[in-house]
Formats: structure tokens, C-alpha cells, sequence
């Protein structure tokens, strides 16, 4: 033992016991190990044998005037200092914590009261309008049940006059001829009194958009983190703005390399392909339609079609490629048709049409038809030139997709959902809505296309009600239908060739291809091509070129634009 370490005076007190040896006092610093120790740790431990050993009493009247004990101080002042500015801080959190509340539940009472007077002014208005409807049909029929009461008082009249001359030839003669000139007046009155008194009928539909507005789990509004809150919360913020900057851009060059080593696969797949059909015509692969199957598509840039006169964002509907590079749009939020140029990107012209649209489909002769749900019209249209309104056919319910066949129109409603067939005129040639067993055989076939397969007429008709897609005969039997997990909520269809479709996945977000041989769906395009809520699609096999168009909920960039799609 050092020479130093002599016998404790009675001047020494030390109080704090060792940890490892609970009856002996701590006395000894090992400047070494940083350790306080007891004699028995001394004896114990051979470690501390080469150390530099000092008593307790002798380190400690060095360590008042240290700079360990005064950085110690200035570290408990300045750690105090930030427990009490922290203190104050979480105060202050705490105070707008509830102001924060305040302020949430006031701008969500103030929101919800603006719906609320929104929806009560639009109900005021549809009940107006529907009570206005009334008083117009009751006005008109109350006028024609005056007329066939007055008619009735005639008939009796004139029966009364001639029974009365029964005995009498000359006069009855005489009463006769004329009372067979005011049975034709009656005869001719009883005609209008029966053409006037088919009024109009009237349904009220719900609104797309508010059924989807109704159905989102965030309907109204939601709560987000805001981390710029505090200084804390920023730091942590730029930090992971940092990090997901980073990731994104790792995996963006993932992407980019698997996406080139796709394509690159294909393309080699293709020339292979190539070099076994030499001499054979590219329209074995590629004929009045493309094949699909093995193709990809790059994005290209959209086409803008709103136009200064919209008052709303546009609702694209429907879309069909005409002669040339021509595009003929549906815009159901705008009541009108669109004229495109797609090869120069820009809107050519514009029709008001009288009544909100949905459908369309192209007829020979530059024309086109367009159905009018809420009207029960179909609207027949001059697309030579710009486009131009002509005459308009009612139909007897709510029309929505449509189709040519030959002479003769194709077209499903709903509420209920069927199917008919008919002439240009209107006039139901035939319909179907049960199977054999009285079982409804749709419920929203809202689309429907008309293809041949071996020079014979086939109807396809999307329903997303089922989630189904069904091949129809030209009698309107039910032949086949086709269901795969990857199409939710099916929309548009664009027939290629013979035997494939394309179909909109509204609610799956997505294009699919559909080979009605085989039954088999594969996706062409989804929402990493920029695909969100698709509702119709068009393709021009002349420059291989897609056209899409999309209504998401809330967002312009989707709503304004068709989205343009070439062949690799």
C-alpha cells in the first residue's frame, strides 16, 4: 500500500457506503478508471495496483477550483436554464394546443354550415322545380279532363237530339248530317286531348360526384400532422424531406432501370418474333386494330380541352377517334360536345347540347349520336366541319351507352338497367332485362360497344354494378361474361379487331386489355402511367395512338386534359 494511505483521522468523515461493498466508506479516486473506490476495492481489484491512487480528502480540496467543477456548474445552470425555457415553451404548446381545438372546430362548423346551407338551397331548388313540374303536368291535365268532360256533355247532346227525332225522318235527317260534323270536330279534339296528355315524366337521379363524395372515407375534411409547429418539428421535418428526397430519387432510378430492361426484353422478344415472319404482312400483327397483348405505350403530352366558355371543370365522359386526327369529346359536367385537333393539342370547337350528356358513338355520313340521360333524349349531331346540333329522338327512360349496328342503334339504360334495340327514329325494335329465370341481367350497364366476329355483330356492354363485362347477341341474348380481380367498377369499352377490348377500371384505376377468346384481362396502362378513375378510352390504329380521359374527384389536372398514349 502507498505510504499516503495512513490511518483516518478523526477529521475525516466520509458517509457514502461502496456499492460493492456495502460496509466500508468510499475514500480512494483512481484518476485512471474514473473510479471511487473503498479499501476493500483496493485489495480486491489487482487493476488499480499500477494506478495513480489518491485519497478523497486530498483530490477534493484540488476539484473546488477545477475546471470539471466549474463546468459542471455552468452545465447545471445552462441545463436548468433550457428545463425552464422548454417549460415555458410546453406552456405556451399547451395554450395553443386548445386554441388549435378552438380554431379546427370553428373552421369545421363554419365548413359544415356551408354545406348545409349549399345542400338546403339545392333541395329548396329541386323541390321548387319539382313542384313547379307538377303544377305544369296538373295545369295541362286539369285543362284536358275539363275538355273531356265538356266532350262527354256533347256526346250526350248529340245521342239526346237524335233520339229525340226518332219518329221523325226529315228532322232526323236533318240532325243527323249535322251531328256527324261535330263528331268529327269531337273525334279531332279527343285526338289532341290524347296526344297532349302524354306529359312528361320525370326520375330524380343522384349526383355521381356527391354518391362519391358520400362514399370517401375523408369526405368533408381530415386531420394532418403540421410539424412546422416548433423548431423541433422543422428540423425534423427538412430531415426527412432530405431522407424521402433521397429515397424517391434511388428509387426513381430503380424504376427507370427495370423500366428499361422491360422494354429492352420486349423489344427482343419482338425482333425475334420479326425474323420468324419475314414476308409476312405487318397487318397479320398490327391489322384494322393493333394487338395489344405485347405492346407498351409511352406517355406523351396531354391535351387541354377547357375552354374559356366552361364554367366548371370538365367531366370527359366519353371520347371517339374520328377521320383524321380528330377527337370528339363528351363533356357531361359542361352540357356540351368538344371538336380536338390532336396532332396540333387544341380545342377546335364547341356545342351546347339541351340537356347533360353521356355517351356518344360515331355514324356514318360524319355523324355522331349522343345520349341525354336526364332528358331521355338521344341528340344526333353533324361532325363535318365543326360540330353542329341536329334533330333529337325521345326515348323512354335513362340512356346512357351506346352503339351502330347497321341501321339500328344500341343502347342501355338504368334505373333499371336494360337493353335495347332500335331504329333511328326511336322505335324499340327489341329489349332485354331478365335471364330465363326473371333474374335482372344488369344494374349500371352505363357503356357498351358493337364489334363483328366473322362478319356477325357482337354487343359488349360494361356493368359496374356486377363488376362484369357481357358478350351479347344481336337478338340481345346473353352469350358470355368476364370478370377478373384487377377490374373494379369497368366504364368505357373500345373494340380492336375481333376479339379484344379495351376497358376502363374506373375504381381500379387502370386500362385493360380483354381477349374475348381466351377470357384473359391483362393491364396496358395504371396509375403509375398517370391512370386515375379512367372513364373512356379511344385508340387510332393509323398513328398507334391511345387517348384516355379521366374524372377524378377535385382535381383539375385529371379533369381538363385527355391523355395521350404512343406505341413503342
Amino acid at each position: 500500500m502507498p505510504s499516503s494511505f495512513h490511518e483516518q483521522s478523526e477529521e475525516e468523515m466520509f458517509t457514502e457506503t461502496c456499492q460493492r461493498h456495502a460496509k466500508e466508506f468510499i475514500k480512494y479516486y483512481c484518476q485512471r478508471h474514473y473510479g471511487l473506490l473503498c479499501g476493500d476495492c483496493l485489495i480486491e481489484n489487482e487493476d488499480h495496483r499500477s494506478c495513480k491512487v489518491e485519497k478523497i480528502q486530498q483530490v477534493a480540496k484540488r476539484y473546488k477550483q477545477g475546471a470539471e467543477y466549474n463546468s459542471l456548474k455552468t452545465g447545471l445552470v445552462n441545463t436548468a436554464s433550457d428545463i425552464s425555457k422548454i417549460s415555458h415553451d410546453i406552456q405556451a404548446i399547451m395554450k395553443s394546443v386548445d386554441e388549435e381545438s378552438l380554431t379546427n372546430i370553428n373552421e369545421l362548423r363554419k365548413f359544415m354550415n356551408n354545406i348545409n346551407r349549399y345542400l338546403q338551397k339545392r333541395e329548396n331548388e329541386l323541390l321548387a322545380e319539382i313542384d313547379r313540374k307538377k303544377r305544369t303536368s296538373k295545369t295541362l291535365l286539369d285543362e284536358l279532363k275539363s275538355k273531356c268532360t265538356n266532350m262527354k256533355s256533347s256526346i250526350k247532346k248529340l245521342k239526346s237530339e237524335l233520339q229525340a227525332q226518332d219518329d221523325n225522318s226529315n228532322q232526323l235527317f236533318i240532325v243527323g248530317k249535322r251531328a256527324i260534323k261535330e263528331l268529327v270536330g269531337l273525334q279531332a279534339a279527343l285526338e289532341e286531348v290524347s296526344r297532349r296528355s302524354d306529359v312528361p315524366r320525370y326520375m330524380f337521379y343522384s349526383d355521381p360526384s356527391t354518391e362519391q363524395l358520400i362514399a370517401s372515407e375523408k369526405a368533408i375534411g381530415r386531420l394532418e400532422e403540421d410539424n412546422e409547429t416548433s423548431v423541433f418539428g422543422q428540423q425534423q421535418k427538412q430531415q426527412q424531406t432530405k431522407q424521402e428526397q433521397l429515397q424517391q430519387k434511388t428509387i426513381g432510378q430503380q424504376e427507370r432501370q427495370q423500366q428499361k430492361e422491360k422494354q429492352q426484353r420486349q423489344l427482343a422478344t419482338m425482333q425475334q418474333e420479326q425474323k420468324h415472319m419475314q414476308g409476312v404482312s405487318p397487318k397479320v400483327l398490327f391489322k384494322d386494330s393493333a394487338d395489344l397483348s405485347r405492346v407498351m405505350f409511352s406517355r406523351q403530352p396531354d391535351i387541354s380541352v377547357k375552354s374559356l366558355d366552361d364554367t366548371r371543370d370538365c367531366w370527359l365522359s366519353s371520347v371517339a377517334h374520328l377521320t383524321g386526327d380528330r377527337l370528339l369529346l363528351v363533356d357531361r359536367a359542361n352540357y356540351s360536345l368538344k371538336l380536338v385537333d390532336s396532332e396540333n393539342n387544341k380545342l377546335v370547337s364547341e356545342v351546347n347540347l339541351p340537356g347533360q350528356p353521356w355517351d356518344l358513338c360515331l355514324l356514318p355520313g360524319d355523324r355522331a349520336a349522343v345520349t341525354l340521360p336526364h332528358v331521355d333524349k338521344i341528340q344526333f349531331v353533324s361532325t363535318q366541319g365543326n360540330v353542329t346540333l341536329q334533330r333529337a329522338v325521345n326515348v323512354a327512360g335513362c340512356c346512357c351507352g351506346i352503339d351502330v349496328c347497321d341501321d339500328n342503334l344500341i343502347v342501355s339504360f338504368v334505373n333499371p338497367g336494360y337493353v335495347v334495340l332500335m331504329d333511328m327514329k326511336g322505335k324499340v325494335k327489341n329489349s332485354v332485362d331478365k335471364d330465363t329465370s326473371g333474374k335482372p341481367l344488369f344494374e349500371y350497364p352505363e357503356y357498351l360497344t358493337v364489334t363483328r366476329v366473322s362478319q356477325t355483330p357482337v354487343i359488349f356492354i360494361s356493368d359496374w354494378g356486377t363488376n362484369t363485362i357481357s358478350r351479347l347477341s344481336i337478338s340481345l341474348e346473353v352469350v358470355q361474361t368476364y370478370q377478373d380481380p384487377i377490374l373494379d367498377s369497368p366504364r368505357c369499352l373500345a373494340a380492336l379487331g375481333d376479339n379484344q377490348l379495351l376497358v376502363c377500371g374506373r375504381d381500379s384505376n387502370n386500362i385493360l386489355l380483354l381477349d374475348t377468346l381466351t377470357g384473359e384481362i391483362t393491364q396496358q396502362l395504371g396509375k403509375k402511367e398517370g391512370i386515375e378513375m379512367p372513364y373512356s378510352v379511344a385508340y387510332c390504329s393509323l398513328r398507334k395512338m391511345m387517348f384516355v380521359t379521366c374524372s377524378q374527384y377535385a382535381r383539375p389536372e385529371l379533369k381538363n386534359f385527355v391523355k395521350v398514349f404512343s406505341l413503342v
